[in-house]
């Protein structure tokens, strides 16, 4: 599978206004479930899971990102047989069924410790901007 990330002004249509937000959006067939991490307010955590079937769009993130001073955004989409969307880099903590994890300050994530599962999560730089759109795309490969 393919990753990109773009801002999400730079894809609206007729000079429509965006909404602020963080958008996660799902071109290929294959249905993926959705998972972020972020920091706000000097607490960092994740949170899971968004259904995000074939075409289809999920905001994980509503406010303003700036508002939030939220330039990382963490992310982690895999399907139901464990394939991930994309390689991540950042061990952070999941469960599996819906959940909010916070992290505690200074320690490290242990998962397992925890009685949860670990997962390499993909950061996402969203610069200054206010709005900010991944997308799943199908491998381009044959």
């Amino acid at each position: 599978m393919g990753f990109a990330t773009v801002p999400l002004g730079l894809i609206l249509a007729h000079g429509g206004q965006a909404e602020a937000a963080f958008r996660v959006c799902n071109q290929s067939v294959t249905l993926y479930n959705v998972a972020i991490g972020a920091e706000i307010d000097k607490k960092f955590a994740t949170e899971g899971w968004w259904t995000l079937p074939g075409n289809t769009c999920v905001t994980p993130i509503k406010e303003d990102l700036t508002d939030l001073k939220l330039r990382y955004v963490y992310i982690y989409a895999t399907t139901a047989t464990g394939d991930s969307a994309f390689e991540g880099n950042w061990d952070m903590c999941v469960d599996t069924k819906r959940f909010k994890i916070e992290k505690v300050q200074d320690q490290p994530w242990d998962c397992w410790v925890r009685g949860l599962v670990q997962a390499k999560f993909k950061e996402v730089d969203t610069g200054d901007t206010g709005s900010w759109t991944v997308f799943i795309r199908p491998d381009d490969k044959p």
